[in-house]
């Protein structure tokens, strides 16, 4: 009986250190814009752009620089990409998330979902610091939709 008790315990505190990991790490504090560029991933199309851009509307805290990200590509409910970029443009006040195009057009999950239009969920954290070594941490997703393109294959 009391082996039970302990591997229930064990158990449980699993589960609630994955669901804590899961809040902090996945869950956003609050939907920002997003818009996907381009809004088409053509899956054969070969050419000199080299990511799928994911634009953010969300603002830098002023006196803050980017120090850190963890930013992924949902689509269609399917985590597809990790960010391999992430920038910021002061002038917009938009964050550049740079998600690899190759590696996104040579992605089974994506390549099944050719000749549909998907949700793309664009979710993660970034973390700032500022001249006196203050730490600020955002959390956020946001939406978009794209389309993806198989030349000669029928959805």
């Amino acid at each position: 009986m009391r082996a039970d008790k302990v591997s229930f315990c064990r158990v449980t505190a699993l589960v609630c250190a994955a669901c804590l990991f899961a809040a902090l790490t996945v869950v956003p504090s609050a939907a920002e814009p997003v818009s996907m560029s381009p809004h088409r991933i053509v899956l054969n199309a070969e050419g000199q752009s080299e990511d799928v851009q994911a634009i953010i509307s969300m603002p830098l805290p002023s006196g803050y620089a980017l120090a850190d990200y963890d930013v992924r590509l949902w689509l269609d409910g399917i985590e597809v990409a990790q960010a391999i970029s992430f920038r910021y443009c002061y002038v917009d006040q938009n964050f550049l998330a740079g998600f690899d195009r190759t590696g996104l057009q040579t992605n089974p999950d994506v390549q099944a979902m050719a000749g549909e239009t998907v949700p793309a969920l664009v979710a993660g954290s970034y973390t700032a610091v500022n001249l006196e070594g203050d730490v600020f941490t955002k959390y956020f997703s946001g939406t978009d939709s794209v389309e993806i393109v198989a030349p000669g294959k029928k959805g």
